[in-house]
């Protein structure tokens, strides 16, 4: 059973999107690779496996669907979730993005309780994982002081 999911933030030109994201998911023991460029994107995507892609919706639109298209094409394991400010004009690009294959739309500001129940459904839908908060600094440090006092005895 796996105990982490790797998920990449791409949001090129919204740092506090970037932010928000990584502190909703940073108690998890799981890799999250924050992108702002295109490169990045794909080269993480061949490096290693992706379970989702958390994508900052922006315009032009079009855009969001090729990134969309060619995730699907280089990483079908690899689940998207949108991200974007709620807007009238935002309801038609939310059911465009759903019906081309994206797994959630979820409006900002998000709820990041709601984010990481989202990547964590998204993850097991390909395989089955157990989601472990990361210790406090606290009881690793107790932690290690205990270990030491072994191996010294």
């Amino acid at each position: 059973m796996r105990h982490t999911f790797s998920v990449i933030v791409f949001a090129p030109s919204d740092p506090n999107t970037l932010r928000s994201v990584m502190v909703a998911l940073t108690d998890d023991q799981s890799v999250i690779i924050p992108c702002r460029s295109e490169n990045v994107l794909w080269a993480a995507l061949q490096r290693q496996k992706i379970d989702v892609v958390i994508l900052n919706l922006e315009k032009p639109f079009e855009h969001a669907y090729r990134l969309l298209s060619e995730i699907q094409m280089k990483a079908p394991q690899a689940e998207v979730i949108f991200l974007a400010e709620f807007d009238p004009e935002i309801l038609s690009t939310w059911m465009e993005v759903i019906q081309r294959g994206a797994y959630e739309f979820l409006p900002k500001p998000f709820d990041p309780d709601e984010l990481r129940f989202q990547v964590v459904r998204a993850t097991e839908k390909h395989h089955r994982i157990e989601v472990r908060k990361r210790p406090p600094a606290e009881s690793i440090r107790r932690q290690d002081q205990s270990l030491r006092k072994r191996a010294a005895v």
